[in-house]
């Protein structure tokens, strides 16, 4: 229900540790398991901490989420006001544009793409960020709407390809 991020802080960034004198409740639960935790291989500065993570500030800002296996169609959703975080095997896409991206990613086409050309064409599979990164993504236009009709446009498809891939598509779902 909860979870607990007593992180090491960036040092790099000015962010300290998380103290937990200053969460004495966090502090007393943890405290039952002081037998595990000053133990651990993977502690920060004091057993309370987790181990450095230089992208733990990246969890506050707007960012796509989606999960590392895809089965039952695109999975990609934003996260707006950088509310949640993601565990693994789940991943994060920040930057520009994200709406737009997002939009691409959750459409057809892209979708397609994807598990035609990025993922071995099976139905279910494991989306490597790697793959993802290569995907021709059209820069967007100052509207920034991402239709299936737009796509078509600026990929240059044509009618027959359209219809290869909604017939396509079908078969992923």
């Amino acid at each position: 229900m909860y979870l607990i991020n007593t992180h090491n802080g960036i040092k790099s960034k000015n962010i300290p540790p998380v103290d937990i004198n200053e969460y004495p409740a966090i502090k007393k639960h943890l405290d039952k398991y002081w037998d595990k935790i000053s133990k651990r291989d993977d502690k920060g500065d004091t057993p309370y901490n987790l181990r450095n993570c230089i992208y733990t500030d990246l969890f506050l800002e707007q960012k796509i989420v989606y999960p590392c296996i895809m089965s039952k169609g695109p999975s990609y959703a934003i996260d707006i006001k950088g509310e949640y975080y993601v565990i693994a095997p789940g991943n994060i896409i920040t930057g520009n544009n994200l709406l737009y991206l997002n939009d691409c990613l959750n459409s057809k086409i892209f979708y397609f793409a994807l598990r035609k050309f990025y993922m071995g064409g099976g139905i279910e599979g494991e989306l490597k960020t790697n793959r993802l990164l290569i995907l021709p993504i059209p820069l967007p236009n100052q509207n920034c709407n991402v239709n299936d009709e737009m796509l078509k446009q600026k990929l240059l498809l044509t009618n027959e390809e359209v219809n290869y891939i909604e017939n396509e598509y079908q078969k992923y779902l």
